[in-house]
């Protein structure tokens, strides 16, 4: 039987009481048992640690990861430059915006591509044709190599490379993002004019 039926069975048995009884000393039982396991394990782990030296600190750790990613990626492009190149370059020359992130608009997978996805939003810079640099290392390699900034997300305007991470924020904290790319039309109107549209299901 699953899981489930025997919950079920066992919750409506003709003798509740008794039930109830069964898991409180059970649990009891349990918690003995992992107090004798886990005491040992304890000391051992606590000894391990002491004796272990960090050479980095967990950000440092993960910023060197990323470098060994970029790394990877630009050699990965290098290896299949032409056909990348050439099919990266065509979506870059047919779209207004293109944004290379971490993810996708619906689902950044990183804290600058979600806040760009926000200020894109706020912005209301529309039409935009995202690409995930993650999908694939030659990508990532594509956009850092061609635009000599290693961290993503980076951001294309006609057919030229716009800004990365901190350019975009620097423009849509005094207001050019939304001058030069916004567009008001999208924006509700009446009692809420100028403010975000809501989306309706």
């Amino acid at each position: 039987s699953s899981f489930c039926s025997s919950f079920v069975h066992q919750a409506t048995c003709p003798r509740p009481e008794l039930f109830c009884r069964m898991m409180l000393a059970g649990a009891t039982m349990r918690r003995a048992m992992a107090g004798r396991v886990l005491r040992p394990a304890a000391r051992v782990s606590a000894v391990a640690f002491s004796q272990r030296s960090f050479a980095a600190s967990p950000l440092e750790t993960t910023a060197k990861l990323y470098e060994d990613l970029v790394d990877k990626s630009i050699k990965e492009f290098q290896s299949n430059q032409k056909i990348v190149a050439d099919d990266l370059d065509a979506e870059i020359a047919s779209n207004k915006v293109v944004l290379f992130m971490e993810g996708t608009p619906d689902a950044p997978k990183s804290e600058p591509s979600q806040n760009v996805v926000k200020m894109l939003t706020q912005a209301q810079v529309v039409p935009l044709v995202s690409v995930d640099v993650l999908a694939h290392p030659a990508i990532l390699g594509y956009t850092v190599s061609k635009t000599s900034k290693r961290r993503a997300p980076h951001m294309y305007v006609n057919g030229s490379f716009y800004a990365d991470y901190d350019g975009i924020l620097s423009k849509y904290q005094t207001g050019e993002l939304a001058k030069s790319l916004g567009t008001e039309s999208t924006k509700s109107s009446g009692v809420f004019g100028g403010e975000l549209p809501i989306a309706t299901y």
